[in-house]
């Protein structure tokens, strides 16, 4: 070789490893919380196996289970870059979430509940847009009754979850519209993660932790970026019936006091409301007497058409009352 085509040479290599360097980091561990479960996580971990994109880890939670969760992980040590970690049972997923990302040393963490599963695309998807203009990434699921995952067919017309962001402002679309970010479709950059502290892993929020977690990134600024495909399926089981009771409208109120701790000042009026018309809601539809107590908090100029709705609803209330 000639000294000039050395010279030729050491510039493009210069030039490479600059280009390297400015990359993002689009490392990613999916982190899969489990209790008992073990046929479901089989389905989840399979699905990882038929990932087009095969660049991630996984480390399982083990969150006290009865079943031997070990004897599931060993089948795929060969296959996944797998990790398996077992904590007394902490009653939810928050903390096996938490222990998780803790473990980890991804720039990215992808959630994935130990009933749900992915498409095959979905890592490949989401790796597209991970880079330095945002700090969760998400997508739609579709839902699913069946244990057999083959039936979940993204062409296929079911009930889709996950919604895209309305508003230029996510933690006020999310205050007024609720969640549009299901866990098994979430990925969120781990330093913001530990930025907040990770999921809070009180029982008082048990089943709304994701939701707390979300809003409290958002208050940190953090940019949410939707894809709009069906990347996986959140499984309902095949006979189960979602429901809505006392208790879940408990943890939703437990959510609410909690906010108003942490949103700024500008927030509050917003939250109030909203949070006036969602009570009020599940207050009517459990028909409990305090439901039009709720609709009352709602703000005619903050929210001036759902204050028309609460209330048309809260004469609904009052006609129920009297017959």
């Amino acid at each position: 070789m000639s000294a000039g085509t050395i010279d030729a040479v050491i510039p493009n290599c210069t030039e490479s490893l600059s280009m390297l360097e400015h990359m993002p980091d689009q490392s990613v561990d999916v982190i899969i919380p489990v209790f008992n479960r073990s046929e479901e996580l089989i389905r989840a971990l399979d699905s990882l196996l038929l990932q087009t994109d095969a660049d991630f880890g996984v480390i399982v939670c083990d969150d006290g289970s009865n079943e031997d969760i070990s004897a599931v992980t060993n089948l795929y040590k060969d296959q996944l870059e797998l990790k398996l970690i077992r904590i007394e049972n902490s009653g939810g997923p928050a903390r096996p979430r938490n222990v998780a990302v803790a473990n980890s040393r991804a720039t990215w963490i992808s959630f994935l509940d130990s009933d749900d599963w992915w498409f095959t695309e979905k890592i490949a998807e989401v790796r597209k847009a991970l880079d330095g203009s945002c700090d969760l990434v998400y997508h739609q699921l579709q839902t699913v009754r069946s244990r057999n995952a083959a039936e979940a067919d993204p062409s296929v017309h079911r009930e889709i979850i996950g919604d895209a962001i309305r508003t230029a402002d996510p933690l006020r679309h999310m205050l007024k519209f609720g969640n549009p970010v299901p866990t098994s479709a979430c990925v969120v950059r781990r330093k913001m993660l530990e930025k907040i502290g990770g999921f809070e892993e009180s029982r008082a929020l048990a089943s709304v932790e994701d939701f707390d977690a979300w809003l409290r990134l958002c208050v940190q600024g953090a940019r949410l970026k939707f894809i709009p495909k069906q990347l996986g399926a959140y499984w309902i089981g095949d006979n189960q019936i979602s429901t809505f009771d006392e208790r879940q409208m408990e943890k939703q109120e437990n959510l609410f006091r909690r906010q108003l701790e942490l949103l700024p000042d500008k927030y509050l009026k917003c939250a109030k409301s909203n949070f006036g018309y969602l009570m009020g809601s599940y207050a009517a539809k459990l028909g409990l007497p305090d439901a039009r107590n709720h609709f009352a908090a709602v703000s005619l100029w903050n929210e001036p058409v759902r204050w028309l709705k609460a209330r048309v609803k809260m004469m609904g209330v009052v006609s129920g009352k009297r017959s």
